[in-house]
C-alpha cells in the first residue's frame, strides 16, 4: 500500500508538470520555475540526481552539437566547451559503473576547471549579488557536476532542471514560458522513465493531458 501511494504520488508529481505545458499557453506571464521544486523529493538517493544530472548533460550535448558557434565566443572557445561537455559525459557515465574515490575526484577537477572559465563577474541586484557567468551552458554543466560531488545533491538537481528550463521573454518574463515545453516535457520523460520504465505517452495515455512528446 505505502509502495503504492508513493507510486501515485510521483505519477501526480509528473502530470503537474505535463499539466504547466497547457498553463503555460493561457498565462499571461512565465509561471514560476519553482515549480520543479519537487524534483528535489524525487532524488531520494544520490543515483537518481546523477543520473538525471547525466541526462541532462546528453541533452545539453546534443543542442551545443545543432548549433552555431555564439557570437560572444570565438571558435576555438566553443570547440573547448564542447570537449569539456564530453569529458563531463564520460567521466559521469564512468563514475555511475564504478563510483570510487579517484573517478570522484575527477569529477571534481573538472567542475573546478569549469568554474574558473565563467570568472569572477559578481554585480549588486536589488539587494543581492549575482555573478555574471560567461556560458549557459557549462553553467548547467556544473550543476549536473554538483549532484555527483556535492552531499545536497536533490537542491542541484533542482537547480540544474530550473536552469535547464527556464527561459525570457520581453512579453512573459522569467521562467516556465511557450520555450520551456519542450525541455520540460524532457524532464517529466526522465523522471517518468526512471520510475515507472514507461514513456510519458505510455504512462499517461488515458489523462487526457496535453503530452507533447520531447525529442528524442
Amino acid at each position: 500500500m505505502k509502495q503504492n501511494n508513493q507510486q501515485r504520488a510521483t505519477a501526480n508529481k509528473i502530470k503537474k508538470w505535463i499539466q504547466a505545458t497547457s498553463d503555460v499557453e493561457k498565462a499571461r506571464f512565465a509561471l514560476p520555475i519553482t515549480r520543479l521544486t519537487s524534483i528535489k523529493s524525487l532524488c531520494v538517493d544520490e543515483v537518481a540526481a546523477e543520473k538525471f544530472a547525466l541526462y541532462i548533460a546528453q541533452r545539453v550535448k546534443l543542442q551545443m552539437n545543432q548549433a552555431t558557434c555564439p557570437e560572444h565566443f570565438i571558435s576555438e572557445e566553443w570547440e573547448q566547451q564542447k570537449q569539456l561537455v564530453n569529458e563531463a559525459i564520460t567521466l559521469m557515465q564512468s563514475y555511475l559503473e564504478n563510483p570510487t574515490y579517484e573517478s570522484r575526484q575527477s569529477l571534481r577537477n573538472l567542475f573546478k576547471e569549469i568554474d574558473g572559465l565563467q570568472g569572477e563577474d559578481y554585480r549588486n541586484f536589488r539587494w543581492t549579488t549575482v555573478r555574471f557567468v560567461r556560458s549557459g551552458d557549462l553553467l548547467k554543466l556544473e550543476y549536473a557536476l554538483r549532484c555527483f560531488v556535492e552531499p545536497d545533491f536533490p537542491y542541484w538537481a533542482y537547480k540544474l532542471a530550473a536552469e535547464y528550463v527556464a527561459r525570457y521573454t520581453l512579453h512573459s518574463g522569467s521562467g516556465i514560458v511557450g520555450e520551456s515545453i519542450p525541455l520540460l516535457l524532457e524532464v517529466a520523460e526522465f523522471w517518468c522513465q526512471y520510475y515507472f520504465n514507461q514513456s510519458l505517452s505510455e504512462k499517461f495515455y488515458d489523462e487526457g493531458l496535453p503530452c507533447v512528446l520531447p525529442n528524442q
